[in-house]
C-alpha cells in the first residue's frame, strides 16, 4: 500500500474517532463555550460579524438541535455538510471507486462565499436573520 493510500485510510479512520471523542467529551467543549466572552466586534459596533453565533451554533449542534444551530450561524452546518461530502468521496476512494459528490468549479465556491457574505451583511439589517440571543 502506497503512502497516499495509507494517509487516506488514516483519515477515513480518524474522522469518526475524532467525532466520537468530541461527542463523548462534549461537556468540556460546552463548558468552554459557556465561559467565552461576548463578541468584541458586536459589543463595540452593535453589528454582527461573520463569526457571531458560532459558539451558540456549536452548542446547539452538540445538543442535537441542527435547526437552532443553523439559525445561529449557518456556516457550522454548511461546513459540516461540505466536510461530509468530501469525506464520503474519500471513503469511496479508499474502497477503490472514484465518486464525485462535491462541485470542483472555482466559480461555485466563489459564488457560495459571496452568498454567505451577503447573508452576513443582511443579518445586521433584518433581525430575523440575526443569531438567537
Amino acid at each position: 500500500m502506497d503512502k497516499v493510500k495509507k494517509t487516506k485510510l488514516a483519515i477515513v479512520i480518524a474522522v469518526p474517532v475524532i467525532i466520537a471523542l468530541v461527542w463523548i467529551f462534549r461537556e468540556p467543549v460546552l463548558w468552554i463555550g459557556r465561559h467565552l466572552g461576548p463578541c468584541v466586534f458586536h459589543e463595540v459596533t452593535g453589528y454582527h460579524c461573520p463569526g457571531c453565533g458560532n459558539t451558540r451554533a456549536v452548542t446547539a449542534l452538540l445538543h442535537l438541535h441542527p435547526i437552532i444551530s443553523f439559525r445561529n450561524n449557518p456556516i457550522i452546518i454548511l461546513l459540516g455538510l461540505t466536510g461530509l461530502g468530501f469525506y464520503t468521496e474519500l471513503v469511496f476512494d479508499v474502497c477503490g471507486k472514484k465518486v464525485r459528490f462535491m462541485p470542483r468549479q472555482t466559480a461555485f465556491w466563489i459564488g457560495a462565499i459571496i452568498i454567505l457574505m451577503i447573508f452576513y451583511v443582511l443579518r445586521n439589517f433584518f433581525p430575523i436573520l440575526a443569531p438567537i440571543s
